[in-house]
């Protein structure tokens, strides 16, 4: 199988090791590389290199632009083609005799460490953070998860503003609002609190949430993989809250991605990609 991912830069990507296990672990023939594609020249690879591929993940900075291409020159995948169209930008493909099959696998990733026991229908959502993954996992939970309501903040409020926007734009249930003040937010009525912005990639930058107001029967998810230990996480978990770091939600989109491309289910590939990971990390000291 010849799979990949695109972005500019890359060499930071862990979805290499990821995917080459996996593609071990099945008795899959094939390599998963790394494409280092300019935004000026997406369109001539997109052309010429990426037919020949069974399938590629997207990363920064083209998650957007190919979500436009194919929404002009291909489908998007099922189950939820609409749900891809809301989001509005596409970090999978899978190529079927040169064309294009888009997805979104941040949603589905971020719920898969929950397994079964996982369901936030109807219960008060706190979102940090407005870019591409904050879109992602919140158009996701107002649609597939039906929450019942979903409060954001952001540095920027403009960009809090646009996605609640998007979200309240899709006529569901579940109603978003804007965080303008986080020291005012109603974070101890959180069922599941999101950090899906940068903070926590710098070991030393505090958290714009106060943990001190976190407590039993929370969930607190980061989706910064690294460090696996952000602030954050350590510090709800010693107010009792239930947590999940970044890289569970790396290994979650991994799988599904995988079983995208291949039909093997995810619930067998995951395991494999959090092992790789877990040696990662704990190799790395």
């Amino acid at each position: 199988m010849k799979l990949g991912i695109i972005g500019w830069p890359l060499g930071y990507s862990l979805s290499p090791l990821m995917h080459n296990a996996a593609l071990k672990a099945a008795g899959l023939q094939g390599e998963y590389k790394e494409y280092k594609v300019k935004p000026e020249e997406l369109e001539r690879w997109l052309a010429e290199e990426a037919p020949e591929l069974d399938g590629f993940n997207v990363t920064m900075p083209h998650k957007t632009a190919v979500w436009e291409h194919i929404n002009k020159h291909g489908k998007f995948g099922p189950p939820f083609p609409e749900l891809v169209r809301d989001i509005g930008a596409v970090n999978t493909v899978r190529v079927e005799e040169g064309r294009f099959f888009g997805y979104n696998t941040d949603g589905p990733g971020f719920m898969a460490p929950f397994g079964r026991s996982g369901s936030f229908k109807r219960k008060e959502v706190l979102l940090l953070g407005a870019g591409g993954a904050a879109r992602a996992i919140a158009v996701y939970l107002a649609s597939a998860e039906q929450v019942g309501s979903l409060s954001i903040w952001n540095r920027n409020p403009e960009r809090a503003e646009e996605l609640a926007a998007r979200v309240n734009g899709l006529r569901l249930s579940c109603k978003a609002a804007v965080v303008k003040d986080i020291v005012k937010a109603p974070v101890e009525r959180m069922a599941l609190v999101i950090n899906a912005t940068p903070t926590g990639m710098n070991k030393h930058e505090e958290s714009p949430l106060e943990c001190g107001r976190l407590g039993p029967g929370q969930v607190v998810y980061d989706i910064v993989y690294d460090p696996r230990e952000t602030r954050l996480i350590a510090g709800a978990r010693k107010q009792g809250c239930r947590v999940i770091r970044g890289d569970e939600m790396l290994a979650g989109q991994g799988a599904v991605a995988f079983e995208i491309w291949t039909n093997i289910p995810s619930a067998k590939v995951l395991p494999v990609m959090e092992k790789a990971l877990d040696e990662h990390f704990t190799g790395r000291g």
